[in-house]
């Protein structure tokens, strides 16, 4: 076979090897089963990202917009009808916590009552909840007060301290405190200035959470702001279908 004859049949087989290879391409851009394999990746990672970052005890209970209680809930026969100012309501440790919390405050010359914003039940959350979204309106009434059977204090694991005045301390120099002195009773400031995307609500660092002594140092030493990032639950605003939420005791391990 002469020189001129063989170069046209190279030159075809080459352009057939690259036709071939941009045939597969386009085979392996358009099948199905390829997209279907990088979505089960990206769902498995999704699942590992979002997985509890430490064990959910019921003192680490995570009660947010996405994890409600029941209409019923309350473990430690709190009053129904008021906010329990005395601690009423509180789980043992909570109540003996809060106590020594406010003796070490006001030693330390904070104007603090002895008095709190303690269990509130899903009655009582419900006349309070109403009274706010009258007043300001459902958008605004969300980032600072909880509808019923999403709040905290429901669980008789939160309180809020109360000034001496009666009015919701929000002195910088108490704040400070509190992020360098709360763990040490086995407590932390639920909502952090700052935080609401994680918590779904506005900073109130008058919001007590008890959550154990080891816990709370280990959060405290970690520099974890948040129970959410803590434990690894999803916080944020209200899911859309109510359908979606997690009891918040099906979360505890």
């Amino acid at each position: 076979m002469n020189n001129k004859r063989l170069i046209p049949i190279l030159t075809l087989i080459i352009f057939l090897g690259v036709l071939a290879g941009v045939f597969t391409h386009m085979k392996n851009n358009h099948n199905p089963d390829a997209h279907t394999s990088k979505s089960k990746s990206q769902v498995k990672n999704a699942i590992t990202n979002s997985s509890h970052k430490t064990k959910i005890t019921p003192e680490l209970m995570v009660v947010n917009k996405k994890h409600p209680l029941t209409s019923d809930y309350n473990p430690y026969n709190g009053s129904t009808t008021d906010n329990n100012p005395s601690g009423s309501g509180l789980s043992p440790a909570t109540n003996q916590a809060k106590t020594a919390l406010i003796q070490a405050m006001q030693k330390a010359g904070f104007k603090i009552s002895e008095n709190v914003s303690g269990y509130r039940s899903y009655r009582y959350q419900t006349i309070l909840y109403q009274n706010y979204v009258q007043q300001h309106g459902q958008a605004e009434a969300d980032t600072f007060s909880a509808r019923p059977g999403y709040s905290e204090h429901q669980s008789g694991l939160a309180f809020d301290l109360i000034g001496a005045n009666g009015d919701l301390p929000t002195d910088d120099q108490m704040y400070q405190w509190l992020q360098n002195h709360a763990h040490n009773f086995g407590l932390i400031i639920r909502f952090p200035r700052g935080s609401n995307a994680s918590t779904g609500y506005m900073g109130e660092e008058w919001h007590m959470r008890y959550v154990g002594k080891a816990n709370a140092t280990k959060m405290h030493q970690q520099h974890i702001a948040t129970l959410e990032e803590f434990t690894g639950l999803p916080g944020g605003d209200y899911n859309q279908d109510s359908k979606q939420d997690i009891p918040a005791i099906s979360e505890i391990d």
